[in-house]
This record gives structure tokens, sequence and C-alpha cells, in this order.
């Protein structure tokens, strides 16, 4: 993988200008000439960087998901807290990585959504699996429980944490209409937290439900 350190400035330049229009339109209906004139250079000079625009857009996916990856590290939360508090660190850090990484993540969900049948689809559909996973095993040592496939009811508690992040990421430009819940538009941390109880406080309801 590509990683930032090794390109240069215009390449950087190229891939940020690239990575927001491909997020936004999507790899068909950006063109090389676009990213040229918002770059402030040359398709003669993309070219140079990129083999092809193919490639342009390879690289793209890939800072983005490694925007994602570099962040959202349980491992750096500190291990002398309970597994159910170091969960809660880490939902609120990943609310708040998809909040200051929009076009990231927004280029990984086209990915997903328009189904290019490139390699793309594959390092796409990677970070969530790889999110989903860290999330599921923070929950299932937050209840002393060893993963199995039995444990459905744990792993959709995993999937409703991801979700509700999705959730505000997607709808907070929409949620300052409604008072109630205006509040959460403007502070991720009140809204992780508030969801995180919510969630983790139907354990009980769940696991017996499933059993």
């Amino acid at each position: 993988m590509t990683t930032t350190k090794k390109l240069s400035k215009s390449a950087l330049t190229i891939l940020s200008v690239a990575k927001s229009l491909f997020a936004q339109q999507g790899f068909k209906a950006t063109s090389i000439s676009e990213i040229a004139t918002q770059a402030g250079g040359s398709k003669a000079n993309i070219y140079h960087h990129f083999k092809s625009k193919e490639h342009l857009y390879q690289e793209t996916l890939k800072l983005a998901c490694e925007d994602v990856f570099n962040v959202l590290e349980p491992s750096k939360i500190k291990r002398s807290i309970s597994p159910k508090q170091r969960l809660r660190e880490y939902m609120a850090r990943h609310l708040e990585n998809m909040i200051e990484h929009p076009d990231a993540i927004n280029l990984i969900k086209r990915e997903l959504m328009d189904n290019n049948q490139m390699e793309g689809e594959l390092l796409a559909k990677e970070i969530f699996s790889n999110t989903f996973e860290k999330v599921a095993s923070l929950v299932f040592e937050t209840y002393s429980v060893k993963k199995s496939n039995k444990d459905i009811a744990i792993s959709i508690q995993a999937f409703m944490l991801i979700s509700v992040n999705m959730l505000l990421f997607d709808s907070q430009s929409v949620m300052k209409y409604i008072p109630e819940i205006s509040p959460f538009s403007d502070s991720s941390k009140m809204f992780s937290d508030t969801m995180f109880d919510f969630i983790m406080n139907q354990n009980t309801i769940a696991i017996t439900s499933f059993k």
C-alpha cells in the first residue's frame, strides 16, 4: 500500500482533490481533466505520478483506507480501564474519525454501493469487516463471553453500535432541525455516549430473547 510519506507534495495534492471528487461523484463521473483543473496542474502531471485513472482511483481509495485504519486501533486505548469503558472510548473515536474524514468514509461507502468490480471493492469491504471485528471483540470482552456463532445478540449489539455512528454521520445536517435531538448534531461525543448506554443496556433483554 502506498503511504503518504513516500509521495511528493504534488502527488498528495492530486490525491486529495481526487479523493474529494471521487467521493462526491464516483469513479465514472469524475474526469482526469477535472482533477487536474482543481489540483492546479495538468493531465500530464497526473499521469507522471499515476499511470492511469484506474491507478489514481486505487491509490485514492488506499489513502482513504489508511485515513481510517491509522486512527481506529483499540490497542491505543489504555488497557487499565474496563473493557466496557474501552469499548465506549473506541466508539467515540470511531464516530469522531468518521466526521474528521468525510471524503474517506464517503469514498469507501460509494465504492461499496457503486459495485465497480474493481480491487477497490475488496478494500472497502475490508474496512467495514475490520471495524466490525474490532467492535465485536470488545463487546464480547465486555461480557466476558468467548466468540461463537451462538452469540448472535452480542454480534447484533456490535452492528448496532457501528450503525448509529453511521446514522449521525449521514444525518448530522438534518438532525439540527429537530429541536429534541439537535444538541446531538453538534456533539458527536454526547451522541456516541448516549447511544452507547442505550444499546449496551439492552443486553439482558436481547441475549435472553435469542436463547
